[in-house]
């Protein structure tokens, strides 16, 4: 048997060495450059496109030196980028995780003011997702970096994010308007701060000031503020009786529905992130029997050949399974964004607008809706009524509702209420049929628990 060259060994791990780190600074290079045309697209709102550049870019860095500070920088602009058009998706929950790994990141680089940034998209999504202490303590924590920084139209951003996504949410309008007059007074954009003010004043039934505020919002370009705006312009008329007023702003919000058709966001992200993470998992299958081959190729028989492409059969198998589900439930959740019911509780929501719409809702709709939930929540109703016997079907609509997300302020309108005799509604059902005085949860941690 001839004897066994230890420096020819030596050399093709060398090699071997060289050609993976080659490889890392092309895919370092391919990301950056992909990264710089999904920002290009991102900015020209080209929303769906700038997202497939992103995921690419987060692939392709995957592959690369993890511990690298440029790489880490790219992966966390990435993300940050991604989340924010997931968020706009709806897709409050991939946004949120995308949010968070990037402020990691900027933490560990010390880019405080990408970190800020970070940490604001991330209360965002939190908000979205009812995780209102989480919103709250990232929101906190931007403010006090943008401080820090002297950053001024910064500090009134999140200030006005504060009193949409937290005090508004919680009811807590007299710390709305505390909050929204001092970012105006210090420069804030005066479209969103009259929006507030508007709704926190019609709220406390102050309607002369919510009116003026109010007015001065639908003067925005965006369709989202004017539905919104008139939306409850129609409600303060109603109220005082001048139906004739009413009437003519119910016309202008279905208008600025009619407008906002061309503002819609495509259900196709749901197969961009589909596809995504589809890569990501291919990517570590690949680059794992890439290293085992370069590095391990020569020294292990066929045995270590033969374990390799079993876990890889075992991994593409479990994947595979992963993914069938996956797409089962992306089905479900396409076809409810075609549900009339969920459509009008979108158009009716500052962050996502829909197709033409009206509110005549027939039970079909709701029926649809609730079966729609039922499949992607795994019999939520089912197992809803086994619980509380005695909630009706006007009820299980309201818990469907809050289910899936949307504020109390859109709930009220599709179910025909004003905000506070809701809000009373909702305690009513929380204490007389979902044991109340016994659990002291909130209605929406019950529902979410369910």
């Amino acid at each position: 048997m001839r004897p066994f060259n230890t420096n020819i060994t030596i050399t093709l791990l060398v090699l071997a060495t060289l050609f993976v780190a080659c490889g890392k600074t092309s895919q370092y290079d391919e990301a950056h450059a992909v990264y710089n045309k999904g920002v290009e697209l991102r900015e020209a709102k080209q929303n769906e496109d700038a997202a497939k550049c992103f995921t690419d870019a987060l692939v392709k860095l995957n592959l690369c030196d993890e511990d690298n500070n440029n790489v880490k920088a790219l992966k966390a602009a990435a993300e940050n980028r991604l989340g924010e058009i997931y968020w706009l998706q709806g897709l409050f929950e991939e946004a949120r995780d995308m949010h968070l790994v990037a402020s990691t990141l900027f933490r560990e680089l010390n880019d405080e003011t990408q970190l800020m940034e970070a940490l604001r998209n991330a209360a965002r999504a939190e908000g979205s997702l009812k995780n209102l202490k989480d919103a709250e303590k990232h929101y906190n924590e931007a403010i006090e970096i943008a401080k820090t920084l002297k950053a001024k139209d910064f500090i009134n951003e999140i200030s006005l994010d504060l009193a949409r996504d937290i005090y508004m949410e919680t009811n807590d309008f007299g710390k709305v308007i505390s909050v929204v007059n001092e970012a105006l007074d210090n420069g804030a954009e005066p479209y969103q701060c009259h929006l507030l003010l508007g709704l926190a004043n019609y709220y406390l039934e102050n309607d002369d000031e919510a009116l003026e505020h109010l007015n001065e919002a639908a003067k925005c370009d965006k369709a989202g503020f004017k539905m919104t705006a008139y939306q409850t312009i129609y409600f303060i008329y109603q109220l005082k009786g001048d139906y004739a007023k009413a009437l003519e702003y119910h016309e202008l919000f279905n208008e600025n529905m009619i407008e906002a058709d061309s503002q819609h966001r495509s259900d196709d992200m749901q197969h961009i992130k589909g596809e995504y993470d589809l890569k990501m998992q291919e990517n570590v299958l690949n680059a794992k029997q890439r290293t085992r081959t370069l590095y391990l190729s020569g020294i292990l028989g066929m045995l270590g050949i033969a374990l390799i492409i079993t876990i890889i059969l075992l991994r593409q198998r479990t994947l595979k399974t992963r993914l069938e589900a996956e797409k089962a439930k992306n089905q479900f959740e396409l076809a409810l964004k075609k549900n009339k019911v969920y459509v009008t509780a979108l158009a009716l929501s500052e962050q996502i607008t829909a197709s033409t719409l009206d509110f005549n809702l027939k039970d079909t709709d709701w029926d649809d809706f609730t079966e729609l939930i039922n499949l992607i929540y795994n019999d939520f109703t089912k197992k809803l009524i086994e619980r509380y016997p005695t909630l009706t079907a006007s009820d299980i609509q309201i818990c469907c509702l809050t289910r899936q997300g949307f504020s109390n302020q859109v709930i009220s309108i599709l179910m025909n209420q004003q905000t506070n005799s809701y809000a009373r509604r909702k305690s009513r059902i929380k204490q007389e049929k979902m044991n109340g005085n016994e659990d002291s949860r909130s209605f929406e941690e019950i529902i979410e628990e369910i």
